[in-house]
């Protein structure tokens, strides 16, 4: 899933750039609030999260319904990850890291938990696939939840938040980018 990500990343780009159509939800049933706009690339649903920040209890435990991959843009938080034995069971939460701008996880079980705890105002890209047949049956998702959306304001603020962050990250990891820019610097250096 981090490979499919990143090989979405410049086509989402280039749909802020032109203004697609997004859709947008605010979660703020459950901790941490989240600010999601999304849209459909293919068979892909892309997300563009930012995270309001919320306490150490606060951060709801949850599966997923499908498979994802996430990329850190901006902020940090704490990431919990915890495993079912099975597709009814609680989970065991077994690791605990902080997550920073550029590091990419995914979750390709449906046994998997996980909570995220932003320490600041954090923002996120998400890729999901189609939802898993038989899901873990605790899972729960925003449909039917009479959620929210941005004001129209709002929205084109948050794709434009995005559409620096995803230019920033491209020109960061972009290895021709470093090498024109280390060639230029040194064409510059030297008359």
């Amino acid at each position: 899933m981090i490979e499919i990500l990143q090989n979405l990343i410049p086509e989402v780009f280039a749909s802020i750039n032109r203004g697609d159509e997004w859709d947008s939800l605010i979660v703020n049933r459950r901790k941490p609030w989240t600010y999601r706009v999304f849209r459909k690339f293919g068979d892909y649903r892309v997300c563009l999260h930012a995270f309001d920040p919320c306490s150490t209890e606060e951060p709801h435990p949850h599966p997923h319904p499908w498979p994802g991959a996430f990329l850190m843009l901006k902020g940090s938080y704490v990431h919990r990850i915890g495993f079912s034995q099975d597709l009814q069971s609680e989970p065991v939460f077994h690791f605990r890291e902080i997550v920073r701008p550029y590091s990419t996880y995914e979750i390709v079980d449906r046994r998997t938990w996980h909570t995220v705890q932003p320490l600041e105002r954090t923002y996120t890209i998400m890729v999901n696939g189609d939802p898993w047949e038989n899901a873990h049956a605790n899972v729960r998702t925003t449909k039917g939840k009479d959620l929210d959306k941005m004001q129209q304001n709002e929205l084109r603020e948050h794709l434009n938040e995005f559409l620096v962050l995803l230019n920033n990250y491209m020109l960061a990891t972009s290895t021709g980018f470093c090498q024109r820019f280390i060639n230029g610097a040194s064409e510059a250096k030297d008359p």
